[in-house]
Order: C-alpha cells, then sequence, then structure tokens
C-alpha cells in the first residue's frame, strides 16, 4: 500500500496580526509546502508511505497558538454602502462560481435575489440572506461537506454547508465571499466518533474544527460570518457576535477557487476504496495572559490533526489474511 503525499500533510495555519502559530515540535521531520490555488500550507510529514498490510504510520505534530480578541465593527444600517462601492478587483477574484460555490446555479441565484428584494446595501443583503440560511437550514454534521444545492433543497447542513450556501447566495449577487477553515478552541469539547464506513475515527479534546464564510461588507471590509457557532437568527445581531472576534477560533486555511468538496468526496473514497484505516487525535488547552500587541487576551493551545496535539495514524488493511 503506498500512501499519497496528500495523506501525510497536515495544514499549517495562517498568521495574521491577531494570531500566530507555530509549530512547537514534531515526531518526524517534515517539508513546508504550498498545498492549494488559495495559498494554503501544509507540513508534508517525513514518515514511510509504504505500507504492508497490518502495518501503521504514525506521527505527532504539536503548535504554539496565540490568539487576541478583535474590536467588532460598528455595523449600522445608516453607513452601510451598495455593492458598488465594492473593489472590482475584489468582486472579479471572490465572486466567481467554482466547483464548491455553485453560484450560477439557477435556482441558488433565483432564491437570493427573491430574499434580498429591493436591499439598497450589501449589509442589508448579507442580514437578510442570514436568516434565511439560519432559518430554512437545519443544523446535521454530515461525513463530508455538501454541494449548495443540495443543502438549499434538502434544508440540512453543518457549519461547511451552509456557510458554503451563503457564500454561493452571496456570489450570484456580485458579493466577494469566500470560506474560512480552523479550529474552535473550548474545553468544553469532547468527542470520539467514526465514520467513512469505519476507516475514519475523530477523536477531539478541547478543540474542534469550524468552517465560517468571510464576506466583503462595506465600508467594513471583510468580516466574518459564523452561522453556527451562535445562538442568534438575527442577522445584524449574528454578525456582531461571531466567535472568531473572542480569540477562540483560530483561522488554518482559506477556500475560494480550489474544488474543496469535490477533494473530500475523493479523499473519503480513496481511504474507503484502498482499504485504509485513519485515526485523527486533535487536543488543546488553552492558557490566558497577557496577549499579542499587549491585548487582554491570549489563547495558548498545543496540537494538531491540524489542531492540537494530532496523531495520525494510517493502517493498512488486511485484506485476504
Amino acid at each position: 500500500m503506498e500512501l499519497l503525499e496528500e495523506d501525510v500533510a497536515v495544514p499549517l495555519f495562517m498568521n495574521t496580526s491577531w494570531q500566530t502559530v507555530r509549530v512547537k515540535e514534531s515526531s518526524v521531520p517534515y517539508t513546508v509546502k504550498d498545498m492549494d490555488v488559495d495559498g494554503g500550507r501544509g507540513a508534508v510529514m517525513g514518515v514511510s508511505r509504504t505500507l504492508s498490510p497490518g502495518e501503521s504510520a504514525s506521527f505527532t505534530v504539536a503548535f504554539t497558538i496565540e490568539s487576541t480578541v478583535r474590536a467588532v465593527p460598528a455595523f449600522s444600517v445608516s453607513e452601510a454602502e451598495p455593492a458598488s462601492a465594492i473593489p472590482r478587483s475584489l468582486v472579479d477574484a471572490y465572486s466567481l462560481a467554482t466547483e464548491t460555490f455553485q453560484s450560477d446555479d439557477p435556482v441558488i441565484a433565483s432564491r437570493a435575489r427573491d430574499v434580498v428584494g429591493d436591499a439598497d446595501t450589501v449589509l442589508e443583503s448579507l442580514d437578510l440572506l442570514i436568516e434565511y440560511v439560519t432559518g430554512e437550514t437545519t443544523y446535521y454534521n454530515f461525513e463530508v461537506p455538501r454541494y449548495p444545492n443540495t443543502t438549499l433543497s434538502e434544508g440540512l447542513g453543518d457549519c461547511d454547508d451552509q456557510s458554503i450556501l451563503l457564500i454561493s447566495m452571496l456570489r450570484s449577487l456580485g458579493v466577494p465571499a469566500y470560506l474560512q477553515v480552523g479550529i474552535y478552541i473550548h474545553q468544553s469539547i469532547d468527542d470520539d466518533q467514526t465514520s467513512w464506513q469505519g476507516h475514519l475515527t475523530n477523536v477531539c479534546s478541547g478543540v474542534g474544527w469550524h468552517g465560517w464564510a468571510m464576506v466583503y461588507v462595506p465600508p467594513w471590509g471583510w468580516v466574518p460570518v459564523d452561522l453556527t457557532l451562535t445562538t442568534s437568527k438575527d442577522g445584524l445581531d449574528l454578525l456582531a457576535k461571531a466567535p472568531e472576534y473572542s480569540g477562540s477560533v483560530i483561522a488554518a486555511y482559506d477556500v475560494s477557487r480550489q474544488p474543496y468538496i469535490w477533494d473530500a468526496l475523493g479523499t473519503r473514497a480513496r481511504v474507503i476504496g484502498r482499504d485504509i484505516y485513519v485515526t485523527v487525535t486533535d487536543e488543546a488547552t488553552e492558557v490566558y495572559g497577557g496577549g499579542l500587541g499587549g491585548e487582554a487576551f491570549l489563547v495558548a493551545g498545543l496540537g494538531l490533526a491540524v489542531a492540537a496535539a494530532l496523531v495520525l495514524m494510517f493502517v493498512s488493511g488486511r485484506r485476504g489474511s
């Protein structure tokens, strides 16, 4: 059994003015590579990629994460601006129809137009679309992200699915938007799930993977829109309460042009079809202190599957034994 490079690659978090992520230690050497067209980087772990039946390969990566609280923009209907205020370069780059964001789907585009109606500003349109998606979609966690037309028709989806639908609707209106994927650190998280017909086991302690939308809203610029980590259904209230401002949500990578759903479906099929068994363990601890730039909040975490102490183990199946 031969493992592919992507099988042994761990996403590396982005560094920004409000979060700094460093690799603290790794059980094996690794090589840093660009992993996708959206600028995501990954650490390709230096483990043996050839497995005999019943043989396993594993590695651990630990991260130190520092994150601070960010100021929430003072969203105001009176100060909101129309879509014409968005720079053309952003519209061209982040309003395209892609494999994942089906903004050219006639049903999605028509529904978006019906929902926003005569809204004059991007903020008003976003407010209405947030209330529509959260009101019409029941949270349900599927094994892989779903296409937005399916989420729309069935009214079911998790954080990724609901965000992808919102982004697709926004892009159909010419509003720049993309998906951001990262982790949510909270000590109450304790989960152990097996999926992919028993081939994938995820163990989470103190951290979980999460996805949210990033939307360009003039005059405030790019703002996080989190549809599932708040209980608010009011669009403006939901925007103001986005947990991404709190420092407990750490961004790992962006999804704008890459075939995010297609890749996930392909990975699932490949793992099941090649009789590989994968265990991913994410663990995180948090410490509060001075924070970056003298701010009042600091999260220090260890870990990763892409998260805090991650152990990723591949076991080749015992076919014929």
